[in-house]
């Protein structure tokens, strides 16, 4: 009698137990989990922080960022569907836009930058942008110091953007001032510059694409080192959320790591990418001078 009437209670405890599983079910067919619409931003062309496939006017193709490990877990822990806003002509229009709360987030602040004033940052940093100086492979040598610049000629291109404490570490150099990455190898390769000031990694990524890889070479010495952050708008109405969330993100080692492993491998596919790339006509002449200098010098050598 006994294991008759417990057999009956296993039973019932198994029949209320499905019957609650299912009921939950169909409450979360009819009632699915409510999604959150964040709007976020980035560089448009600052491989690898961010880019498009086409970043002219027209800006179109899909957006990339090393910080997409970040946002693929935000968009899943948070339920978001993540829009990205990047049709503006300048990123000071993007972050005018996260001002005034029509976007939510943009990955690669700057501390203390009036580019990014008004734009909460999440701590800690989610990683560091090093800027220092690319020059031709053969004359890098010649660059040791931050007092080495100052004797030689030195450019940027005016489309980077560095926080507001490079910015003023850099003017003592009086850099000139080229529109595009292209434009900024010629004039190095042209002795129009002595050296680049850029990201390491950016300025990588423009060699790369540009077939100039092997022929340029960034000095050993970083100048400086610049922590990016995530920005929030301190206007957006889904502000707690996102933070809460990214800020345990970014205190988690592991997801730094995974950062930095998103970092290397998002410059692993770009080289991949533009594997083959034949650099411009301007690396012809330079070997063209390299190769006319050694046959000056064989022909002041006294021959027997």
């Amino acid at each position: 009698m006994k294991k008759s009437v417990l057999t009956y209670f296993v039973i019932s405890l198994i029949f209320s137990a499905s019957m609650k599983a299912f009921a939950f079910v169909n409450y979360e067919d009819k009632h699915p989990k409510k999604v959150t619409e964040v709007h976020m931003t980035g560089y448009i062309n600052y491989a690898p922080f961010g880019w498009v496939d086409s970043p002219d006017k027209q800006i179109y193709g899909n957006f990339h960022t090393l910080f997409q490990p970040m946002i693929d877990d935000l968009i899943v822990s948070a339920n978001l569907k993540m829009k990205y806003d990047l049709h503006q002509p300048t990123v000071d229009d993007l972050v005018q836009k996260v001002r005034e709360g029509e976007i939510d987030l943009i990955v690669g602040a700057y501390f203390q930058t009036e580019l990014f004033r008004g734009v909460a940052l999440l701590y800690p940093a989610a990683l560091y942008n090093p800027i220092t100086v690319f020059t031709v492979s053969n004359r890098v040598d010649n660059v040791k110091t931050t007092e080495d610049l100052k004797k030689l000629k030195g450019i940027r291109n005016t489309n980077e953007i560095f926080s507001d404490f490079v910015e003023k570490q850099i003017k003592d150099l009086n850099l000139a001032e080229a529109d595009s990455a292209y434009s900024m190898f010629e004039k190095l390769f042209k002795r129009e510059a002595d050296y680049i000031v850029t990201s390491y990694y950016n300025g990588m990524v423009e060699a790369i694409k540009l077939g100039l890889q092997n022929q340029v070479a960034p000095a050993k010495q970083t100048l400086w080192r610049i922590p990016m952050f995530v920005g929030v708008s301190k206007t957006s109405k889904h502000r707690d959320l996102i933070e809460k969330r990214l800020i345990a993100w970014l205190h988690d080692e592991n997801n730094i790591k995974r950062l930095q492993a998103s970092l290397q491998k998002t410059i692993n596919e770009i080289e991949e990418q533009y594997k083959g790339v034949v650099p411009p006509s301007f690396v012809t002449d330079e070997e063209s001078e390299k190769d006319q200098a050694v046959e000056n010098l064989n022909n002041t050598v006294d021959v027997d």
